[in-house]
């Protein structure tokens, strides 16, 4: 049996348009910043492409002990990744693992053990855990509690470091993020004060550094013009930022981010 299609149809291959340039040009300043969010993702995730097999960074582990650590946590809990400078000021680049899903979420009860608090975790406590999260991997890579403080409070472990860092064989010293440039392994950390603290007495610098300290980031690497450090209750879960430095490696400024000092690990 013979089927004709109505007389009405015709089916007939056509070229595919072509968008006229004088149509595209108008529409350009409008979708520019989301392109150029979309080519700095791509180009953050191709990072460090030439290394083995074509690996970017995510997954060129680093050697040093303390940024390996970090780095191990941050890959548990997805590998969560956060642009900061420029038009991408605070741009999830991509998420990670919340704080709240286990078995995460004892995770973080881990991090809180380490300061004598294991009953706090993702689930049952709402207490900023990313000094915590510092506290644990130095713990993990081997520092005592008087060589690194196991304390909660980014205040309270800075201002010790400050206090011991003149002590003979200590391992860890301050600078201003104007004076030193970050590594692997170092602490990069903001506070309210900014970096005022270097210029005053021992006395007011402990003060300033104890009260206004906010939050520290592990260095795991630093390329492309950008630190990438990690850092734990950042997006509600283990993430890495990446910060931007100027020629020489320094911390530049970043919109609601006043750098307070960088903690080098010495060893």
């Amino acid at each position: 049996m013979k089927f004709d299609p109505p007389s009405s149809t015709r089916v007939r291959w056509q070229p595919p348009l072509r968008p006229s340039s004088h149509a595209i040009g108008p529409r350009l300043p409008a979708i520019l910043p989301h392109v150029l969010l979309l080519l700095l993702g791509l180009a953050l995730a191709g990072c460090g492409s030439s290394g083995r097999g074509g690996a970017g960074y995510a997954d060129r582990p680093p050697t040093d002990k303390v940024a390996l650590i970090a780095w191990q946590e941050w890959s548990k809990f997805g590998r969560a990744t956060v642009v900061y400078g420029g038009q991408a000021n605070g741009y999830t680049n991509r998420a990670g693992v919340t704080e709240r899903s286990e078995p995460l979420a004892s995770r973080v009860g881990d991090y809180w053990g380490a300061c004598g608090k294991p009953e706090w975790n993702g689930r049952t406590s709402s207490r900023p855990w990313s000094g915590a999260f510092v506290s644990w991997v130095m713990a993990r890579a081997g520092y005592t509690p008087q060589q690194f403080p196991r304390d909660g409070r980014h205040g309270s472990y800075l201002a010790a470091l400050y206090d011991r860092e003149k002590t003979r064989g200590a391992p860890f010293y301050l600078h201003s993020p104007a004076e030193y440039s970050p590594k692997p392994g170092d602490l990069i950390c903001s506070g309210s004060s900014g970096p005022t603290w270097r210029h005053a007495d021992p006395r007011t610098a402990h003060r300033r550094i104890d009260n206004t300290a906010n939050h520290c980031d592990i260095v795991t690497d630093v390329r492309g013009g950008f630190v990438h450090a990690i850092g734990g209750n950042v997006k509600n879960s283990v993430a890495m930022s990446l910060y931007p430095v100027d020629g020489r490696g320094r911390l530049q400024s970043v919109g609601g981010r006043p750098w307070l000092l960088v903690v080098e690990k010495k060893y």
